[in-house]
């Protein structure tokens, strides 16, 4: 029953989100530092809510650090520093960068909303922050897209399909010093979100996985994509008749 809640909360949020930011015609860099501000305040609740204390023998508090796995290195969280990029250069045209932040906002927001990886408890803060940060990036996408303020077509496609498979590769290297000590899945490149997923599963081996997890991303990039790309075909046709 609380998974429904939540969804109900989450969507209910980007709904609200939508009809201000779209009524009162929010300007661009009006948008992202909101965002930013959403995204800072996400990140400092997880951030006091992941530190570990350390004690001496007799229990005496002598030092604390952040829990590894509350580290900014999942596709969600890595969002942050575009956020701030964008808001910090307001001059620039930074089309690249909106084009793959609205993309992963859209597909990952939405993804950790429906599979809520943080839990769906009303009793733990993590589940907040994590709920209320993946509806507020879905407002963030759905905002410049509604307000055709993204460039999704071919050559962003691709462009984006390029920078996510990296980002993968990179998370296996970071996952691989970190997971033995501190159990990261960073990118879900160790195993799945959740388990009993027909398609993502370690059934078949890791590299099947792996490949599977590779394949998924590029499709839910086209299937964001296939609109933009399907105009950007027409207007091809049209300039070479």
């Amino acid at each position: 029953m609380n998974y429904l809640y939540w969804m109900i909360i989450c969507f209910g949020y980007i709904g609200l989100m939508l009809f201000f930011s779209l009524k009162f015609k929010w300007k661009k860099n009006v948008t992202i530092n909101v965002m930013a501000c959403l995204a800072l305040s996400s990140e400092l609740v997880k951030f006091f809510n992941r530190i570990r204390e350390i004690t001496n023998e007799s229990g005496r508090i002598i030092g604390g650090f952040i829990d590894a796995k509350a580290l900014p290195l999942h596709l969600c969280s890595i969002l942050i520093f575009l956020f701030f990029y964008l808001a910090l250069t307001p001059k620039k045209e930074n089309k690249a960068i909106i084009s793959f932040a609205t993309s992963v906002s859209l597909i990952g927001g939405l993804l950790g909303v429906l599979v809520a990886t943080s839990g769906t408890s009303f009793n733990d803060v993590s589940t907040y922050q994590s709920m209320l940060y993946h509806a507020s990036i879905v407002w963030f996408a759905l905002y410049f897209i509604i307000t055709k303020q993204v460039d999704l077509g071919l050559k962003a496609y691709i462009r984006n399909c390029l920078v996510l498979c990296a980002l993968l590769f990179i998370m296996v290297w970071i996952n691989g010093a970190l997971h033995e000590d501190y159990n990261t899945n960073f990118f879900f490149t160790v195993y799945p979100p959740v388990d009993n997923i027909p398609f993502l599963t370690t059934k078949y081996g890791w590299y099947v996985y792996f490949v599977h997890l590779i394949f998924t991303g590029l499709v839910a990039l086209g299937l964001l994509s296939l609109p933009y790309i399907i105009i950007d075909i027409k207007k091809a046709k049209k300039v070479a008749k």
